[in-house]
């Protein structure tokens, strides 16, 4: 794929005119002065077509000007101001020094070359299509070589017609000269008829930013192209010759303002880029596709997203999209900032027309994916350091409670048989009041010993460790005190997180029934739907709760959201409360459930 362009936001430049075209406008407008001075001088020319073809020019010329410094990159203004000095070149041969009259003979239908060129070449500025090229080369040949193959042919002084001589004669033969003369009118009017069906197709073809831009030239274009044709064909010297003329020279005065309000439209809406970027940041999380493509006023815009694992583009939910080579049916523009790749603009070939609104727009784009970009690496960075957390204090709970088991609890065992030993044998024996204060540390020994197992139970249950859920929320179902309806589908073995997890947010649900709710009853439902589990816990207690509210609660979900869940709390004041949880579920073997926290 080769792009139309690269925007980096970090590395956009602007463009200063070049100064060449503007310079040849000011030689066109001397040149003009100096041919309309000579069309009068010439005396052949009615008033109305001096008028015209003075407009025409200057048209030309001016609206040139202003299309090289609004689009300087563009070679549109430079066709144009070529156009306007190509115009009033042809008006030399009304000189009547010799020289003079050869070069305007030669450059006699210079300004329909070029003309030609400016509409095939328009909005772009550059030829795109062989066709395109094919004719543009036509007009040239026409208007260029066949013209000079006929001075070779033309004595105006010898036949009488008062006209200076002709430095390039070869030889007078009037009717070769006539045969080229019509020929070139003939095949002028066929080229003509070409660009008219090349216009025509591109308006077929164009989505709605290049028809807005074309429309004032296709209207003027296509009909002097038909004016042209239909003088080139029928003979400029037949009856309807003036009525064909007189519409045609008003029709080429229309042209430059035809090709100025399209040049002026490719930089119509800058408030539109100001909405855009005002948009943009009052709603990050809004639907960057639609802001562009209102924006660039390009229903067809669409945006792939750079997809760096893979290395290709894709769509917001992450599938592959195909980006389309650069032509003239669409036209791809990269995105990027700091050199790195974002985002490809799939959009419509004309919007490249106003290359200054689409960088304006794409750099606020990539500001915009650039923030998405970061935001996403924050929050990726923020939940696996959760992980990292929820992990650890796991860990940290199962070596807590193995060693309880493994360390006071077993010293507390040895204790108190070692106790009920010497009560053994010194009952009967020893003093009465001290065998009783033997026998109460024997029971205190007892009590705190099952205080530490059901502080090692409460880290990580056994019966969760060796049995799973079902049975882990049994025992937790059986301990409360108001009844609890238990309603679960089989559940597999999970890994030992995602088991915990579930674990955790029953108890919490209970323990908030029993600090806060004031409920008669309880229940739990447990669905595994194969990728996902969920679970809600209901009471019908006062309600009123909320994830903000409770240390437990904020804790809770930051464990659900370290395993990939999310925890959702209803609880309307008076009408209860419902503790929702959904969780990625996948069965892990039995053998791995228990190890699967470290």
């Amino acid at each position: 794929m080769t792009p139309v362009a690269c925007i980096d936001y970090t590395h956009s430049v602007g463009m200063r005119a070049p100064l060449g075209p503007v310079l040849l406008a000011a030689g066109g407008v001397a040149l003009g002065v100096a041919g309309l001075a000579l069309k009068a001088e010439d005396g052949s020319h009615p008033s109305a077509d001096l008028v015209f073809g003075g407009v025409n020019g200057f048209l030309f010329l001016a609206a040139g000007v202003v299309a090289h410094v609004r689009k300087p990159g563009n070679r549109v203004g430079l066709l144009m101001v070529l156009v306007g000095v190509g115009w009033f070149a042809e008006d030399l041969q009304f000189s009547w020094v010799p020289w003079v009259f050869t070069v305007g003979g030669l450059l006699s239908h210079v300004s329909t070359a070029i003309g030609a060129h400016l509409v095939l070449a328009y909005p772009a500025g550059r030829l795109g299509s062989v066709v395109e090229r094919v004719l543009a080369a036509l007009a040239y040949l026409v208007a260029l070589v066949w013209p000079a193959f006929g001075l070779l042919f033309y004595d105006g002084a010898g036949l009488g017609l008062h006209k200076p001589a002709n430095l390039l004669l070869l030889r007078n033969d009037p009717p070769t000269w006539r045969f080229v003369t019509e020929s070139t009118e003939l095949v002028g009017g066929v080229v003509a008829c070409g660009v008219a069906v090349v216009l025509l197709q591109r308006w077929r073809t164009a989505g709605r930013p290049l028809r807005l831009i074309l429309a004032p030239v296709l209207i003027t274009g296509v009909a002097a192209a038909l004016a042209t044709a239909v003088g080139g064909i029928a003979g400029y010297d037949s009856p309807s010759a003036r009525l064909v003329l007189a519409a045609y020279k008003v029709l080429c005065c229309l042209l430059p303002l035809g090709f100025l309000a399209g040049v002026l439209r490719l930089r119509v809406g800058p408030t539109r880029v100001d909405t855009f970027l005002v948009e943009l940041g009052q709603e990050p999380a809004a639907d960057l596709q639609t802001l562009l493509a209102r924006s660039l006023r390009d229903p067809s815009l669409r945006v792939a997203l750079w997809h760096e694992p893979s290395r290709s583009y894709v769509d917001d939910d992450g599938h592959p999209v195909p980006v389309p080579a650069d032509g003239p049916a669409r036209a791809v523009t990269e995105v990027g900032f700091g050199g790195r790749p974002l985002a490809v603009l799939i959009h419509d070939p004309a919007l490249r027309e106003d290359r200054a609104r689409l960088d304006a727009v794409a750099a606020g784009a990539a500001v915009a994916l650039e923030r998405r970009r970061l935001a996403g690496a924050m929050l990726t960075q923020v939940e696996r350091s959760r992980e990292r957390i929820v992990a650890a204090t796991d860990a940290e709970r199962r070596r807590f409670g193995q060693d309880l088991h493994d360390g006071a609890q077993q010293n507390l065992a040895v204790a108190a048989a070692y106790l009920r030993q010497a009560v053994g044998r010194l009952d009967g024996t020893a003093d009465a009041t001290a065998l009783e204060a033997l026998r109460r540390s024997d029971r205190a020994l007892g009590d705190v010993t099952r205080e530490l197992r059901e502080i090692a139970h409460g880290l990580r249950p056994a019966a969760l460790t060796e049995l799973g859920i079902g049975p882990a929320l049994d025992a937790l179902a059986a301990a409360m005190p108001i009844p609890v309806e238990l309603h679960t589908t089989a559940v597999p073995r999970l890994a030992g997180t995602v088991e915990l997890t579930v674990y955790m947010v029953v108890k919490e649900a209970f323990a908030n029934t029993l600090k806060h709710g004031r409920a008669t009853r309880a229940s739990v439902r447990l669905r595994h739907t194969g990728t996902e589990l969920e679970i809600h816990v209901g009471d019908d207690g006062a309600g009123g709760a909320a994830v903000e509210r409770g240390r437990g609660l904020l804790g809770l979900q930051d464990r659900v959201q370290a395993v990939g869940g999310t925890l959702t709390v209803i609880s309307p004041p008076g009408e209860g409360t419902i503790l929702s949880a959904v969780l990625p579920a996948t069965p892990t073997p039995a053998a791995e459930a228990g190890d699967a926290v470290s």
